[in-house]
């Protein structure tokens, strides 16, 4: 059984993806954002769950989460499921001051992924969107926009650039994989009223990505099957210069 750590898992998706793993005997490493947070949701799971903690808008405090996921031994697979999408009580600016949607789903995933790069054995998968289609993040300057759907639109673009990115970095030091799948427009806190899908849709099709698939066959997935890359985010020297800004701006 595999040791999977998913960030973002003490609701919708990631919750979802977790009961699921933790029904088939998998050990999973669910990440709140505090320990206040996650210790009931935790408790309440059973099974081989282990908790682990850091805002993912602070980078020290995700420095904190990498060494919290080394200290739990071996790791199989990382999923980068956390997300936001600024509106409400959510702070626009981060604690180290970038734009909040890109500093937790890109910065965050990125420098997550970074630390526990050599503690990886087999695949890291990040969370895209339908709505990655439409970003265009500016790979000098990814946090640049301010307007909520415009800065989520380029996230998610983002993290179809950094699973690219990282899917060559990582295949250059051993057989360690990387993809990213299309979640659907399901019901979550994220998500519009009048989204179709639920989160079951998708945590199969998560689960399949963290268990089962062949990423030798794409990077981007949706439900068990690769689908086509947005073709202006085909471009792998358009990812590397977006994850080497990430590198410089994490601090990696």
């Amino acid at each position: 059984m595999a040791t999977i750590c998913i960030t973002g898992a003490t609701d919708g998706i990631g919750l979802a993806t977790t009961e699921r793993l933790l029904a088939a005997g998998h050990r999973v490493l669910v990440h709140a954002r505090s320990e206040e947070r996650g210790r009931a949701v935790v408790d309440r799971l059973g099974g081989d769950a282990v908790l682990v903690t850091g805002d993912l808008s602070s980078l020290a405090e995700v420095e904190a989460l990498a060494t919290q996921v080394r200290e739990q031994g071996p790791l199989d697979v990382l999923v980068n499921n956390a997300g936001v999408w600024v509106r409400g009580s959510t702070p626009p600016t981060s604690a180290d001051g970038f734009e909040t949607t890109f500093a937790v789903n890109v910065l965050a995933a990125h420098l997550l992924t970074a630390r526990l790069a050599d503690h990886l054995g087999d695949r890291v998968v990040f969370l895209g969107s339908g709505m990655a289609g439409s970003g265009h993040p500016d790979p000098s300057d990814p946090g640049a926009r301010t307007d909520p759907s415009r800065a989520y639109s380029d996230s998610k673009a983002s993290d179809v650039l950094l699973a690219n990115a990282w899917g060559r970095r990582l295949s250059a030091a051993g057989p360690v994989g990387s993809a990213v799948v299309d979640p659907g427009w399901v019901k979550t806190k994220l998500a519009s009223a009048g989204a179709p899908g639920t989160v079951d849709t998708s945590a199969d099709s998560l689960t399949y990505l963290c268990t089962e698939a062949d990423l030798g066959q794409g990077l981007y997935w949706r439900g068990r099957r690769t689908i086509t890359v947005p073709k202006h985010l085909r471009d792998d020297a358009y990812a590397d210069a977006l994850a080497a800004t990430c590198d410089r701006l994490a601090g990696v």
